[in-house]
């Protein structure tokens, strides 16, 4: 037994002194391909994506209150008439909508009673002015003649003080017409202002369209119950379009206000030929890219807002730049365009993967061109990336 247990107990120290000596030579070096960073002469060209949208866009809504009495009405494709709907074209001018305007009505024909009223009030007024005026005259006459009895006392005091008071009173009354005039007059341009806003509010039960162009939105229908401001319609005007698309600081350059680039349109399979109409002066906080605006014309409308446009930017003359295979490519997991490469580091006579961030250009063939963080002659790992992580031991196979 004693015999047993000794063997035993051998036995186990060599277990463990294997696996001491397993543990010490730590995990096994992943086998991995590499390439080395080569340079090409190519022409580069940058690509960005932007969307279409109108040239104009406005926001139609009601000035006033009221039930909706009508709608622009086309004929459609069964030839019967409806109502107007999102994508009709409509010239400028266009009565989109109408509200019941009855009470609109009542309130101008009110404001005009009320301006009848008040010219004839003005009318009688005068009359009043001009009998006035002829009472004083007479009344200046009297006292005139009073004066120069009573000088020669061929008049008596309460004679005398009679025609003062006469006089005056006329004087009075003349001044009182004026006022009354004077009043007349204020009612009568108060009573016609009404007329103005009655007029123009029974004119803003119409909604009209502003300009030609497409209905690219519509909130109401016929009988809706709305108030004033609320939104009815979107009117775009696409006889022209826009497209608009940011770059970073380094591609400015590339664009000059009123300098012609290429756009595709996947959807149309067509590339056209717009204008550089604007550059922002500022690039945007968040992005920290500069927002760039083309214009194209659209006579046939058959670009339509919305559109996934591609701008297509080539570089003037060829340059010479890193390549790399585009297996060699790690996207980042929150899936923006950040991107990185494993690379090869030796130390202690091992070899180690690094991951290092880098900036891509265009593709060319299987290769992707690389605007930073490489150099030519770097060695990069191009295959079993997912496999790795900064600071893993790898080896090198051919």
């Amino acid at each position: 037994m004693r015999i047993l247990a000794t063997i035993f107990s051998i036995g186990s120290l060599l277990v463990l002194a294997g696996c001491t000596k397993e543990q010490a030579a730590g995990p096994e070096p992943i086998p991995v391909q590499v390439a080395t960073v080569t340079t090409q002469e190519v022409r580069p060209t940058w690509r960005y994506s932007g969307e279409v949208r109108p040239d104009t866009e406005v926001q139609m809504a009601f000035k006033e209150a009221g039930y909706i009495a009508a709608l622009h009405q086309l004929r459609g494709a069964d030839g019967r008439l409806r109502d107007i709907q999102v994508g009709d074209e409509i010239p400028a001018g266009t009565v989109l909508a109408r509200l019941r305007r009855n009470d609109y009505e009542a309130t101008l024909n009110t404001a005009a009673g009320q301006e009848q009223s008040t010219k004839g009030a003005l009318q009688v007024s005068q009359a009043e002015l001009q009998q006035a005026k002829a009472d004083q005259m007479k009344a200046d006459q009297d006292f005139e003649r009073a004066k120069a009895l009573y000088a020669e006392k061929a008049m008596t005091r309460p004679d005398y003080d009679a025609a003062v008071a006469h006089h005056d009173t006329a004087v009075a009354g003349v001044e009182a017409a004026m006022r009354q005039i004077d009043a007349r007059q204020g009612q009568l341009h108060e009573a016609e202002s009404q007329i103005v806003s009655a007029r123009i509010a029974v004119g803003d039960t119409n909604l009209v369209a502003p300009m030609p162009g497409v209905i690219a939105a519509k909130q109401v229908e016929r009988g809706d119950l709305v108030n004033a401001g609320t939104l009815a319609f979107t009117l775009d005007d696409t006889g022209a379009v826009k497209v608009d698309f940011g770059v970073p600081d380094n591609m400015l350059a590339h664009f000059k206000m009123g300098s012609p680039v290429p756009v595709e349109f996947e959807a149309l399979g067509r590339s056209l030929t717009a204008r550089v109409t604007q550059i922002a002066a500022s690039a945007n906080r968040e992005s920290r890219v500069f927002n760039i605006e083309l214009t194209l014309p659209n006579t046939d409308h058959s670009l339509k807002v919305g559109m996934i446009a591609t701008v297509r930017v080539d570089q003037a003359s060829p340059q010479t730049v890193p390549l790399v295979p585009s297996t060699a490519l790690i996207t980042a997991e929150s899936g923006s365009n950040d991107y990185s490469v494993f690379t090869i580091q030796e130390q202690d006579g091992k070899q180690f993967a690094r991951l290092k961030s880098v900036r891509i250009g265009e593709p060319v063939g299987k290769s992707v061109v690389v605007n930073e963080g490489l150099l030519p002659g770097d060695r990069i790992i191009v295959n079993r990336t997912n496999q790795l992580a900064d600071g893993t031991l790898v080896r090198v196979i051919d």
